[in-house]
């Protein structure tokens, strides 16, 4: 192996592992905002109901979980497409330092591996993880949209 060869393999090999750090770190933000998102949501979901009625003096909270269920669906739709550009560039790189190994067998194992989860898990490739992250912020915003019509058009007054 020439010394070019090898440090074409050493540069693939650090760029690969980048790009997988940074779309790992694009998951874990992705993660953490949900968290905080949802629990946030949660708090205003308990302060709307405190009363255990929905009034009028509720639809501040209640379009304020709308607007945390579309900034989460757009800030994990961003985060879904960073993720997805560093495992294309991941790939790119894998893909490069195969071509520099005799007989392709990092492809060949990754094939033999998906083959298998193929078998085990046909439907594996519907739904994407990216969109059940989508379609909880949808619900969320769903929800703080009926919970705004609510108390505009049919409100429930607090008990006496």
């Amino acid at each position: 192996m020439s010394e070019s060869e090898s440090e074409r393999r050493e540069v693939f090999w650090k760029m690969y592992q980048e790009n997988c750090t940074q779309g790992r770190h694009h998951e874990t933000q992705r993660s953490t905002v949900a968290t905080a998102l949802i629990a946030i949501a949660a708090a205003s979901m308990g302060f709307v109901t405190l009363d255990k009625g929905l009034t009028q003096i509720d639809i501040p909270l209640t379009l304020f979980i709308v607007a945390i269920g579309i900034f989460g669906a757009a800030f994990s739709a961003k985060h879904y497409e960073r993720f997805a550009m560093h495992m294309q560039r991941a790939r790119a790189y894998r893909n490069e330092l195969d071509s520099l190994l005799t007989g392709a067998p990092i492809k060949a194992l990754k094939d033999i591996g998906d083959n298998k989860h193929v078998l085990k898990y046909p439907w594996h490739k519907k739904p994407r993880l990216n969109e059940f992250w989508l379609a909880m912020y949808l619900f969320l915003c769903a929800l703080g949209v009926v919970l705004t019509i609510l108390a505009l058009v049919d409100a429930i007054p607090p008990p006496a």
